[in-house]
């Protein structure tokens, strides 16, 4: 009965974080006034299925997305309010417990309104679980890459003429790596 109640949970906060999933860059719909594009390559190795990268406006309240990694190489281009955001925590499956290893190691970004905004390649690393009798530990780590040509090249080839609509600049997330243990 207790693990159909903790499934019962979990299944609840994924819905609910499914909410906070921010919406694919549509060509055909202009951007708000106050909203950049996000851009950047999240890599993802290690044992997960999926996870999710939530953010966070430091400016704002409640002014939060989410990075959702199903496969193991992601790209991401889509619309984001300005202002100053840091990654704030991943949150991803290992066995059958929720982990949520906080993500402010990793640093900020800024976005700048009607622009896209490269925040830089990251490398995500979930290790497997050091599974004791009662307690278990997972370990993460964060690299980010400043590859910001080659990740513009694929912006440009998978939205044609996006170059013309939108000026490029770059706030890649900073520090450039992060390690941390649950």
């Amino acid at each position: 009965m207790q693990y159909k109640n903790n499934l019962l949970i979990i299944i609840m906060i994924l819905i609910f974080l499914s909410g906070c999933v921010a919406v694919k860059y549509d060509p055909s719909k202009p951007l708000d006034a106050e909203q950049g594009l996000v851009l950047a390559k999240i890599m993802k190795t290690g044992h997960a299925s999926t996870a999710q990268f939530l953010t966070k406006n430091k400016n704002k309240i409640l002014d939060n997305y989410s990075f959702v990694m199903r496969l193991e190489d992601n790209f991401f281009l889509f619309p984001m309010s300005a202002g100053t955001h840091l990654f704030d925590e991943a949150i991803y499956m290992q066995g059958s417990g929720l982990v949520k290893p906080d993500l402010e190691c990793m640093g900020e970004f800024e976005i700048k309104a009607g622009m896209i905004n490269y925040i830089g390649d990251l490398y995500f690393d979930i290790s497997p679980a050091n599974n004791y009798i009662i307690f278990s530990t997972h370990g993460s780590s964060f690299k980010v890459e400043d590859n910001f040509e080659e990740t513009k090249k694929m912006a440009e080839l998978r939205y044609q003429n996006i170059g013309d609509k939108f000026q490029f600049t770059k706030s890649v997330v900073g520090p450039s790596t992060c390690e941390v243990e649950d």
